[in-house]
C-alpha cells in the first residue's frame, strides 16, 4: 500500500498534469474587444454586440458596459461578422467583419458618430438625394406662396392674390400644376367680377378663360371646372356657352346636378330667356326638392311667362304660385321671402303687380 506522502505527491502530479493539459486549449482561442461611442464620443452603454461566425452557423452576443466597452473571449480562430444593434437590441445598425486569431482579443471599435456623419455626406453627394432636397424646397416654397394667395383671396383682394399665384406657378410640378392653374382661373374670374374698369375686366376674364382651358386640357371630366367656366361665360354675356358648360357639369356629376341646373336657370332668368330658365330650374327642383333657391327662381321664371288679360289681370303659368309657396315653406325667412310673398299676393289678386325682372 502506498504511503501517505506517496499518495499526496501523486495527487499533486495529477493536478499539475491537468493544468498543463488546459494551457494548450486556452492558447488555441482568441476573442473580441472594443469600445462603442456615438455622437461626440459619448459611450453607447447597454448596447448589444452580435457576433456571428461566417464559415459556420454560430451566433452569440455581448452587451457594452457603462463605458461602452465590451469583451468576448474563447473564440475559435476564423472570420467573424461583428454587428452593433440599435437601442431596441434587435435592429442591426452597423456590421464589421474581422479575422480573429489566437491569443489576445481582436479589437473592433464602433464609432457610430463617425459612421452617421459619413453616411450623411455620402447621401448629400448623391444626385438623386440632391434632387429630392430641391423638390422638397420647391414644395415648401409653393405651399408658402399658395397659402399667402389663399389669404388674399379670402380677403377678396383678388388681383393681389392672382399675382401671388402667378409667382407660385413656376414652382408647381405634376398634379400641383392643375391645382395652381385652377386657383388662378377662379381668382382672375373673381377679379373680373368686381372690376369696374371695362378694359381691365375683359383682360381679367381672358386670363381666367386661358387658365380654365389649360385645366380642362388635362382634366376634361372635372365637373366643377365646367361649372366655374359656365359662370365666367355668363359674366361675359355668353349665355349659350354658359349653358353648355353647366349641362356638361351636370352630366359629369349627377350628384350635384341640381346646383348646376340652378346656376343655369338663374342666369337664363337674368338674360330674360324664361323658357330656357324654367326648363333648367324645373330640373334643379326635380333633382333636389330641398333646393329652396331653385324654387324661388323657378317661380320667377314662370312669372316671366305669365299672360295678361285685356282687363289687366294676370294669368300665371301653371306652377308659379306653388313654386313661391315651396320656397317660403323651405325658407320662410330667406333673402327672397318678401318678394315671394308679394308675388303670391299679386297672383291671387290681393294687390296689383307690375312684373319687373329681378337680378340674381
Amino acid at each position: 500500500m502506498a504511503s501517505f506522502w506517496t499518495r499526496r505527491m501523486l495527487g499533486v502530479g495529477i493536478f499539475f498534469a491537468a493544468i498543463l493539459t488546459c494551457i494548450p486549449a486556452l492558447a488555441q482561442t482568441g476573442g473580441l474587444t472594443g469600445k462603442c461611442v456615438g455622437q461626440g464620443g459619448a459611450p453607447l452603454a447597454g448596447y448589444t454586440i452580435l457576433i456571428e461566425r461566417t464559415e459556420i452557423k454560430w451566433t452569440s452576443h455581448v452587451k457594452t458596459n457603462k463605458k461602452g466597452e465590451y469583451t468576448y473571449i474563447g473564440l475559435a480562430p476564423g472570420d467573424y461578422k461583428v454587428t452593433i444593434l440599435k437601442e431596441d437590441g434587435k435592429t442591426p445598425w452597423y456590421p464589421i467583419t474581422k479575422r480573429v486569431g489566437i491569443g489576445d482579443p481582436t479589437v473592433v471599435d464602433f464609432d457610430m458618430g463617425q459612421v452617421v456623419e459619413q453616411a450623411k455626406k455620402e447621401q448629400e453627394s448623391n444626385p438623386e438625394y440632391q434632387k429630392q432636397v430641391q423638390e422638397q424646397k420647391q414644395s415648401a416654397g409653393l405651399k408658402a406662396m399658395f397659402d399667402q394667395g389663399r389669404d388674399l383671396y379670402n380677403q377678396k383682394r383678388y388681383t393681389e392674390a392672382a399675382a401671388v399665384f402667378e409667382k407660385a406657378m413656376p414652382l408647381a410640378k405634376d398634379k400641383n400644376v392643375a391645382i395652381v392653374e385652377t386657383q388662378l382661373a377662379d381668382t382672375w374670374s373673381k377679379a373680373a367680377s368686381v372690376e369696374t374698369n371695362a378694359d381691365t375686366r375683359k383682360e381679367d376674364q381672358a386670363k381666367a378663360l386661358d387658365y380654365y382651358q389649360k385645366v380642362l386640357a388635362t382634366n376634361p371630366n372635372e365637373a366643377s371646372i365646367h361649372n366655374n367656366l359656365g359662370n365666367l361665360y355668363a359674366d361675359e354675356g355668353k349665355p349659350e356657352d354658359a349653358a353648355a358648360e353647366f349641362k356638361k357639369a351636370a352630366d359629369l356629376d349627377p350628384t350635384h346636378a341640381s346646383s348646376y341646373y340652378y346656376n343655369l336657370g338663374a342666369i337664363m332668368v337674368n338674360k330674360g330667356q324664361m323658357d330656357a330658365a324654367s326648363d333648367a330650374l324645373k330640373k334643379a327642383t326635380d333633382l333636389d326638392p330641398q333646393n329652396a333657391n331653385a324654387w324661388y327662381w323657378y317661380g320667377m321664371a314662370l312669372m316671366g311667362k305669365a299672360q295678361v288679360k285685356p282687363d289687366g289681370t294676370m294669368v300665371p303659368a301653371p306652377g308659379t304660385i306653388e313654386a313661391f309657396q315651396t320656397y317660403l315653406k323651405l325658407q320662410p325667412s330667406g333673402p327672397w321671402a318678401p318678394q315671394a310673398q308679394a308675388s303670391i299676393d299679386s297672383l291671387q289678386g290681393k294687390e296689383n303687380l307690375e312684373y319687373k325682372k329681378t337680378k340674381k
